[in-house]
């Protein structure tokens, strides 16, 4: 019995320590699991319906709060703190008014009261807490961070008052002055974007004709194959430098960037300044060249190019110009005519590469949108259509500049009912070509997800491993602030990757308008430009450099003269071997 009593004594006492050390469940923690599992389930639930896996590195960031609860107990009191704050002074600033002299002229004015303004404030300041929240997250890499942002401010940007009618005061008042007719116009241009591609047109087409007002300078296609046209442009002047200017553009959009009106024009510029000019005319893809690689791009595209224009110009070499994803191509073309076995890397004097990435580690915002996720989404549709379609292709541009290039149009053109603007640029931007599903899958894999084209000899094109560090020729190199598709301080990674002397310019303005950026008085814009150097961030590269007021035309124009060889006489258009087939600008740039 004594032994029985003692351990019943013992079991409880064991009992006891056991209550003592067990505690009651954490509430913090339970809610903190259970939004993990909602989490989970959550993106469990919306990953069938997300192709892009654009939800993903959400859900990491909140899977890292669930983790770190208390960075989300002092993000909810900061939200908390920010939003009493913030309906504290709306309403201050209402009373306020309502005391002051001009109170019945102020409370005209719709944006000002208090529905609309609490709106607009709690927007704003939920989408700086939300920007400010996902930065800070800890546990989680700046990857993530970056996708997540990117993400974020996609959801964001459509959920603006502004885009809404009865949260848009300025719509309202459009809607009362017209009797109606804002909406009723607004509906119609709803309906025609409809039937044409779902997205709001930015652009009145009916004032532009290409081979009319757009892409009118002087010229013939001297040669064509199933990929590109060749377009050799008159002389404007009476000598021309000896070394001919062959351009590749980019065959995401079509040529014509570099020739809108005429005092747009890039190549009008080039050849009122004494160069002989050429340029790559694509063709658009169809569902037959759906095997057409970036092999045969390097091979039917530049290579030949320039076969054909020194045979024209009756010139050993060539000065190249590669701009976007074309100036990708230039690189590889470089590098592929250095190789040791190959024997033509006398081919290509010098080069200039407008706006180009060859290093895809940091790519900017589309980097959020190129994922595995969304490559192999992409796949599937090209394997069914043959091609990426340039509406897709569009459209994912228009998603990095949500708010300029989608809402800005969906107010214009819906809740005020007006049409858009006729802009040259805008035009070309929305004269859309598609893309090889062979390439385009090369060029998304091999560039944006392995970045194997800065890495030495592991990619092959056209039967040679590709090494930017063989490339030995001078190059001018052109790089944007704004620039949101190929960042200025990756573009700088040109620097460390090639081994002949870079001249580097920076200019302000983006990706477009930092290329066609023609001399105006005043200036407009300003740039930087001096020697690359490899040893320096690009940030301390610029602190070196003068910024200069206006554009780097005429400082590329002064180094490029230097290297184009003598002044001669103008070459004939064409030859007996390339004859003219069509005056510029072609067929090719023609198709839909």
């Amino acid at each position: 019995m004594r032994w029985w009593i003692e351990n019943l004594s013992l079991a409880g006492n064991r009992k006891t320590t056991m209550n003592e050390e067990t505690k009651k469940p954490d509430p913090q923690q339970q809610l903190q699991e259970l939004f993990s599992q909602m989490v989970k389930q959550t993106s469990s639930m919306i990953s069938p319906m997300d192709p892009l896996g654009a939800t993903k590195p959400l859900q990491q960031i909140a899977e890292a709060w669930t983790h770190n609860p208390q960075q989300f107990a002092e993000a909810m009191q900061s939200w908390t703190q920010q939003i009493g704050e913030m309906n504290t002074r709306v309403w201050q600033e209402f009373l306020d008014r309502q005391n002051t002299e001009n109170s019945g002229e102020d409370a005209q004015d719709l944006a000002e009261l208090p529905y609309f303004k609490w709106i607009r404030e709690y927007y704003q300041t939920y989408s700086k807490w939300m920007e400010k929240q996902i930065k800070e997250t800890e546990g989680v890499s700046e990857k993530v961070k970056e996708d997540a942002t990117f993400w974020s401010k996609q959801a964001l940007s459509a959920l603006a008052p502004n885009n809404y009618f009865w949260t848009n005061p300025s719509a309202i008042n459009e809607f009362v002055e017209t009797k109606g007719e804002s909406l009723r116009s607004g509906l119609q241009n709803w309906l025609n974007d409809q039937q044409r591609d779902g997205m709001p047109e930015m652009v009145d087409k009916t004032q532009f004709e290409v081979g009319g007002n757009l892409a009118n300078t002087s010229g013939k296609v001297i040669f064509r194959n199933e990929l590109i046209e060749l377009i050799q442009y008159a002389p404007l002047t009476e000598k021309v430098h000896e070394v001919p200017v062959v351009i590749i553009p980019p065959w995401i959009n079509k040529y014509y960037i570099l020739d809108l009106k005429p005092k747009k024009s890039f190549i009008r510029n080039l050849v009122s300044q004494g160069f002989s000019v050429f340029v790559i005319s694509w063709k658009n893809p169809t569902r037959e060249m759906r095997e057409t690689s970036m092999d045969d791009y390097l091979t039917l595209g530049p290579l030949k190019a320039f076969e054909v224009a020194r045979a024209i110009v009756k010139s050993k070499q060539v000065h190249a110009v590669g701009y976007c994803i074309g100036g990708t191509l230039l690189a590889s073309t470089m590098a592929w005519l250095n190789h040791p076995e190959n024997g033509k890397g006398d081919t290509v004097r010098d080069w200039t590469l407008l706006v180009t990435l060859v290093d895809f580690e940091r790519p900017g915002e589309l980097g959020s949108v190129i994922s595995e996720d969304s490559v192999k989404y992409l796949e599937d549709q090209m394997s069914q259509q043959g091609y990426m379609d340039g509406i897709q292709m569009g459209n994912t541009m228009r998603s990095l500049r949500p708010d300029g290039l989608i809402w800005h149009y969906f107010i214009n053109n819906y809740l005020f009912g007006k049409q858009p603007p006729s802009i040259d640029l805008l035009f070309w931007n929305d004269d859309a070509t598609r893309m090889p599903e062979k390439m385009q899958s090369f060029y998304l894999r091999e560039c944006y997800l392995n970045n194997r084209l800065c890495l030495p000899d592991e990619l092959e094109l056209a039967g040679y491993p590709i090494d930017l560090r063989r490339i030995k020729q001078p190059l001018y190199c052109v790089s944007a602030v704004q620039d949101h598709i190929t960042p200025w301080k990756q573009v700088y990674r040109i620097n460390n990757l090639v081994n002949g002397p870079v001249r580097f310019a920076l200019t302000t303005s983006g990706h477009i308008a930092g290329v066609v950026n023609p001399p105006v008085d005043p200036p407009k814009r300003s740039f930087w430009a001096g020697n690359g150097d490899a040893s320096l961030d690009p940030e301390e590269w610029q602190a070196k450099q003068k910024r200069q007021l206006g554009t780097w035309w005429p400082d590329w124009i002064e180094w490029l003269g230097k290297r184009c060889g003598e002044s001669v006489n103008p070459p004939r258009i064409g030859s007996s071997e390339y004859p003219a087939l069509a005056d510029a600008p072609g067929t090719y740039v023609l198709e839909t």
